[in-house]
C-alpha cells in the first residue's frame, strides 16, 4: 500500500490538472473573498454606504477573527473535490495504466488503498491551503489598515475553534473526493467521471437544494438525506462571514448528524468503488473506451477501387465530419455535455420555478408570491429565460457547457491517441481538423436547439394547465422574429465558447486539462470579474470589454431578464461590439487548432 501511495503521489505531483484542481478552492478563497473584498472596501464612498455598508462593516469580515469562517464557507463549492477524484481514478482506466498498477505485485485492495490515500492527501492539501491563504490574507489586511483594525476583530480565533473548522473542512473535502473516486471508477474514464461529477453537483446538490427551499416538506427531507445538506451545516455552523460566530445561519441538519452523514457517505462511496474494482475484468481496459469502440481502419477497405480513395481525399472535410458525428453520436460523455444546457435550463428555470409557484409562501424560505412567479415561466418569457440561462446560470453556465463540448471533442482525440488514426485516413491534417470543428459546431447547434425546444414546450404546457388558476399577466408574444433573433444570439455565444474549448483541448492535448481550466475560470475569475467590472474604468475596463464575458453578458440580456427580481448587474458593452468580439473569438479559436494540428508532431 505504501508503494502504491508513493507512486500515486508522484503522479499527482507531476500532473498539471491535479494541481489546478487542488488550487481551485484556495484561489477562490483568496481572490473572491480577500482580493475583491479588499478592493471593494477601498473603493467605498459615502454614497455607497446605504447599499454596501460602511468601511468598518466591510472590514470586519476581512480581519483575522473571521478567517476560518471565510475559508470554510468557500468549501460549500465542492465541485473541485469531485472532479479531482474523478479525473485521477477515471484517468487510470481511460489510459489503461490500471493494468500496470495491478501487475506490480500489490493486491487490488492495496493498490486501491494507495490511490485513495493519495487523492485524500490532495483534497486535504487543498483544504488546508485554503485556510492558510485566508489567514495570511487577513493578517496582511490587518497590517495594512493599521489602527482601523481594533478590538476582538483583529485577533485570530482560539486554536480550538480553528481546529474544529479545519476538521469540518477536511471532512467535506474527503467525502466529495471519495464521491469523485466512485464516479471515475464506475465510468472508467476521466472525461466520463467529470461529466458525472458535474451532473451530481448541478442536479443532486444544487437542484435539490432549490427544491428544498422552494417547496420544503418532502423535498426538504429528501435533500437532508444527501451530503450537500450536511455540507451546508458544517460550513455555516461557525457563523456567517462578516457577522461573527454568533450570527444566525441556516442549518438543514444538526452538526453531529451532518458529521455522521458525511462520514457514512465517504465509506459508501469508497466501498462502491472498491467492489467495482475488485470484480471488474481489467483485461478490457487497454486504451480508452473511445479508442476501443470507435477504432477506424487505416487505409481503404480491401477491394475498394483507387478512384474511390481519391474521391474520399477530395471530400476529406465531409468524410471527417461524418466520422466525427458518428463517434459523437455513440459517445455517452458527449451526449451528457450536449444535454447539460437543456436539462439545467429546464430544471432551474422551469421545474424549480413551477414548484415555487405551487408552493409560494410555504417553502423553507418564502421569497415570492404565485403572481410574481408565474409570468416568468409562461411562453412569452421563454426566449429571455434560455438566454439568461446561457449567460448567468448559477450552477453551470451555458458558456461552460459549450466549452466542455469543444474541449471533450478535441482533448479526447489527443489524450486517447485517436487523432493519429484520424490523420492517417487520407485527408490532409487541415481538412481533418476542419471536419472535426464542423462536428463540434453541429453538437453546439443541437444543444442550443434542444434547449429552446424543451423550454418552449414546458412553458406552453404551463400556460395550458394553469389558465384560470392565477390571472395570467400579459407577456410579450412569441413572434417568429423574436425566436429567430434569440436562437441566433445563442448560436453565436455557443460558437465562441465551444471554439474556446476546442482550442483549449487541442493546445493542452487533454480533455481533463481543459475541464480544469474552465473550472478555474468560471469559479475564480469569471463571476468576480463580471461583478467587479462595473467599477472599472480606463484601460482596465477596455481590457474587460474585449473579453468574451462582457459580450456574453450583453447579448444574453438583450431581451431583458426573464425574472426582473433577479436581473444580473454585470458589466455590458455595445451590442454591435459584443457580436463582433464573439465572432472574432469563434473564428480565432477554430482556426488556431487547425494550425496547431497541421504543425504538431504526433509521436
Amino acid at each position: 500500500m505504501l508503494a502504491s501511495l508513493r507512486a500515486e503521489l508522484l503522479v499527482l505531483r507531476k500532473s498539471r490538472v491535479a494541481w489546478a484542481l487542488v488550487l481551485t478552492v484556495p484561489l477562490l478563497t483568496l481572490v473572491t473573498t480577500y482580493l475583491f473584498g479588499f478592493v471593494d472596501y477601498l473603493g467605498l464612498t459615502p454614497a455607497m454606504y446605504a447599499q454596501f455598508g460602511t468601511p468598518a462593516q466591510n472590514l470586519q469580515g476581512l480581519l483575522p477573527s473571521q478567517f476560518n469562517i471565510q475559508a470554510v464557507n468557500e468549501l460549500f463549492f465542492t465541485a473541485p473535490f469531485i472532479v479531482l477524484g474523478a479525473v485521477i481514478a477515471g484517468g487510470d482506466w481511460g489510459r489503461g495504466t490500471i493494468k500496470t498498477s495491478l501487475l506490480q505485485g500489490p493486491s487490488r485492495a492495496r493498490t486501491f488503498a494507495g490511490q485513495t490515500l493519495a487523492i485524500m492527501v490532495a483534497c486535504a492539501i487543498s483544504v488546508v491551503l485554503s485556510f492558510a491563504l485566508a489567514a495570511l490574507a487577513s493578517f496582511l489586511i490587518r497590517w495594512y489598515v493599521g489602527r482601523a483594525a481594533v478590538g476582538a476583530a483583529a485577533a485570530f480565533p482560539a486554536a480550538g475553534v480553528v481546529g474544529h473548522t479545519v476538521a469540518a473542512g477536511l471532512l467535506i473535502g474527503i467525502a466529495y473526493g471519495a464521491l469523485g473516486i466512485a464516479l471515475g471508477t464506475l465510468c472508467r474514464s476521466a472525461a466520463g467521471g467529470v461529466a458525472a461529477a458535474l451532473l451530481w453537483y448541478a442536479l443532486v446538490d444544487a437542484f435539490l437544494y432549490d427544491l428544498s427551499i422552494s417547496a420544503g416538506g418532502t423535498f426538504q427531507h429528501v435533500y437532508n438525506a444527501f451530503p450537500a445538506a450536511s455540507v451546508i451545516t458544517l460550513t455555516s455552523m461557525f457563523g456567517s462571514p462578516g457577522g461573527g460566530a454568533s450570527s444566525a445561519t441556516y442549518q438543514p441538519v444538526r452538526p453531529l448528524l451532518a458529521t455522521l452523514i458525511l462520514a457514512g457517505y465517504t465509506l459508501v462511496f469508497l466501498g462502491l468503488a472498491f467492489l467495482r474494482l475488485r470484480r471488474r475484468d481489467v483485461a478490457a481496459a487497454s486504451g480508452t473506451w473511445f479508442a476501443r469502440r470507435h477504432h477506424l481502419e487505416i487505409g481503404p477497405p480491401a477491394g475498394q477501387p483507387a478512384a474511390e480513395v481519391d474521391d474520399g481525399r477530395r471530400a476529406g472535410v465531409l468524410a471527417s465530419l461524418r466520422a466525427e458525428l458518428l463517434v459523437m453520436s455513440k459517445w455517452p460523455t458527449m451526449w451528457a455535455f450536449v444535454l447539460a444546457l437543456p436539462v439545467f435550463t429546464l430544471l432551474n428555470s422551469y421545474v424549480d420555478q413551477y414548484v415555487l409557484y405551487l408552493n409560494a409562501g410555504a417553502g423553507a424560505i418564502s421569497l415570492a408570491t404565485p403572481s410574481q412567479v408565474l409570468p416568468t415561466i409562461l411562453p412569452g418569457q421563454f426566449v429571455p429565460a434560455v438566454l439568461n440561462s446561457i449567460g448567468d446560470d448559477p450552477t453551470l453556465a451555458g458558456t461552460a457547457a459549450f466549452f466542455l463540448i469543444g474541449a471533450l471533442a478535441a482533448g479526447g482525440n489527443w489524450a486517447g491517441g485517436t487523432i493519429k488514426t484520424s490523420l492517417l485516413q487520407e485527408p490532409t491534417r487541415a481538412r481533418t481538423s476542419v471536419g472535426q470543428a464542423l462536428a463540434v459546431t453541429v453538437a453546439l447547434v443541437v444543444s442550443v436547439a434542444l434547449t429552446f425546444a424543451v423550454s418552449g414546450l414546458f412553458s406552453l404546457a404551463i400556460a395550458v394547465t394553469q389558465t384560470g388558476s392565477v390571472s395570467l399577466v400579459p407577456s410579450p408574444p412569441v413572434t417568429v422574429g423574436r425566436l429567430v433573433a434569440g436562437f441566433g444570439i445563442a448560436i453565436v455565444v455557443s460558437l465562441a465558447w465551444g471554439a474556446a474549448g476546442w482550442a483549449a483541448g487541442t493546445l493542452l492535448k487533454s480533455a481533463a486539462g481543459a475541464f480544469a481550466a474552465i473550472l478555474l475560470w468560471t469559479t475564480v475569475v469569471q463571476l468576480q470579474l463580471d461583478q467587479f467590472a462595473t467599477e472599472l474604468s480606463g484601460p482596465l475596463r477596455a481590457i474587460y470589454d474585449v473579453l468574451p464575458d462582457a459580450s456574453t453578458n450583453t447579448v444574453t440580456n438583450l431581451f431583458g431578464a426573464a425574472n426582473p427580481q433577479y436581473a444580473p448587474t454585470f458589466a455590458e458593452v455595445a451590442p454591435l461590439l459584443a457580436f463582433a468580439v464573439l465572432a472574432l473569438y469563434a473564428l480565432a479559436c477554430f482556426v488556431l487548432p487547425v494550425v496547431v494540428t497541421r504543425r504538431r508532431d504526433l509521436l
